[in-house]
């Protein structure tokens, strides 16, 4: 009889097990089902011609206007044209160009073939600052709530470069790599041109469907789920991606991917080092887990990395992070894995203006990592290390500057291209943004702020949320106004002390 009671037990823990693991696992699918609903969609037919280092695609558009004003026309982002020769407003600096470059200058340009609106052939102009930007005009305005197709023929020339678009010895990184709609915040668009700083990006999640054709053999990741077939000397991927708030991929003619077995999400590395495979593996489903627990369930199906020629450290995209393949410290690259991985929170879900607001995701990405290296001590880094480091290395710093300048800027709410250089950005917006979460949990306790965060995304889920969404955020799940707490750290006026 005591047996069978035990039976009975264990037989209902399975239940309520699989029970809850379903509806997990279907909760992250209504997300994604209710969110891609009435999106604007994104159709592209893409080729890679390996000689030519080119891409030639036909993008259609089509595109909901939920701006809550009619529209004469409609902008795009050509994130590509600010590697071209002659460009004003370039996306690396004096002392990031050789990097950028390892083999000396190189210019990629994204050029305009044609455009049709409805059907019909439209005349275009390039706009923005730096001619960035291409306008399209429309017959007739476009009322609020209606829908437009747009169809974009255009030849991509893809720099010898390191950065999020290049190509570097057998490796290509499609990051930015197609015409995106430029979004529209407080009755006007957001038409900044690719700054050197940071991450200077602002878009809608939108639903995409990807045709890219390639040589055999490259093996690529990217956002979204996919599938491949083989023809000859040339493979097809197709690629669906929902509620996603950008697009990429990277490929590599000297690498292989492996996939991670029986795990959800599916977590795809593409590599060509064997050795640190099972262990990347491991750190992002386990950074996956956490985070789920902590902030909300990660939504999405799949989840790649890629190791790659990389200017930076790693990048975000929505399912895909970028991983330097010039990283050969074993702690930094944990740190990076785990920062991007913060990012499908706080960035790829719940988005923001990153040039604007670039605290708001890059902060909670980086103490983010910090939570989740004290919550998992068999990675060998410790919650009191990753504070105090930051701690000390703004000190540091702060130090240094009114030393030799006599001020310093100590704002972490400026915009990216208000940052004098690449270091003021990255103490202000990722070293003090750390030191501004650690304080924070000092004050109300771990539970409190991780209630605030969990609040913040649950509220704020395929959007583009604002510093007032995350203050509304942490007054609800806090019940204080934290407010004047935050503004003295983004303001530069809070006192920043070890003593």
């Amino acid at each position: 009889d005591l047996f069978m009671k035990k039976i009975a037990k264990m037989s209902f823990l399975a239940v309520i097990f699989c029970f809850f693991a379903f509806f997990g696992v279907s909760c992250a699918k209504n997300d994604i089902k209710t969110a891609s609903k009435n999106l604007t969609s994104y159709s592209i037919v893409a080729s890679f011609d390996d000689e030519k280092k080119m891409v030639f695609a036909t993008e259609k558009i089509l595109y909901i206007n939920q701006t809550g004003v009619a529209l004469e026309s409609l902008y795009f982002h050509l994130y590509p044209r600010a590697f071209r020769e002659g460009a004003v407003v370039k996306p690396y600096t004096s002392l990031t160009f050789a990097s950028c470059f390892p083999n000396g200058a190189s210019y990629g340009d994204m050029n305009i073939t044609s455009v049709l609106v409805k059907n019909k052939n439209s005349d275009f102009e390039f706009a923005g600052e730096d001619e960035d930007i291409l306008k399209v005009n429309f017959d007739e305005a476009l009322a609020a709530k209606k829908s437009i197709q747009i169809d974009i023929d255009y030849e991509l020339v893809i720099p010898n470069s390191t950065h999020r678009l290049g190509w570097f010895d057998e490796s290509v990184n499609l990051g930015n790599w197609y015409p995106v709609v430029a979004e529209f915040i407080n009755g006007e668009f957001e038409l900044s041109p690719y700054y050197a700083t940071g991450d200077p990006f602002c878009s809608a999640v939108a639903n995409y469907e990807v045709d890219f054709i390639y040589p055999s053999n490259y093996e690529i990741v990217s956002t979204g789920q996919k599938n491949t077939t083989q023809n000859n000397e040339k493979k097809r991927t197709k690629i669906t991606a929902k509620a996603v708030r950008d697009f990429a991929i990277s490929m590599s003619a000297n690498s292989k991917t492996i996939e991670s077995k029986n795990l959800s999400p599916k977590i795809t590395l593409l590599t060509d080092d064997d050795t640190s495979v099972a262990g990347i593996i491991e750190l992002a489903t386990d950074a996956i887990n956490f985070f789920s627990k902590q902030f909300g369930k990660y939504p999405y199906k799949t989840l790649s990395i890629a190791k790659t020629p990389f200017i930076f450290g790693g990048m975000e995209y929505p399912n895909l992070v970028l991983l330097s393949n010039s990283i050969d410290d074993e702690v930094e690259m944990k740190k990076v894995i785990v920062h991007e991985i913060a990012h499908q929170w706080w960035y790829a879900v719940v988005g923001n203006n990153e040039i604007k607001e670039a605290w708001l995701d890059e902060s909670l990405s980086e103490y983010s990592t910090a939570l989740f290296f004290e919550h998992n001590p068999k990675y060998g880094i410790s919650y009191e290390d990753f504070v105090g480091e930051a701690t000390s290395s703004y000190e540091l710093y702060v130090d240094v500057i009114q030393t030799l300048k006599g001020a310093v800027n100590t704002k972490m709410n400026l915009a990216v291209n208000e940052y004098q250089n690449d270091y003021e950005y990255s103490y202000m917006v990722y070293v003090k943004g750390v030191i501004m979460f650690d304080s924070l949990k000092n004050m109300v306790g771990e539970k409190s702020v991780v209630a605030g965060l969990k609040k913040y995304y649950e509220s704020n889920k395929f959007k583009i949320a604002t510093a007032e969404d995350f203050f509304n955020a942490f007054h609800s799940a806090c019940h204080k106004d934290l407010k004047n707490f935050f503004d003295g750290f983004l303001n530069g006026t809070a006192i920043i002390s070890t003593i």
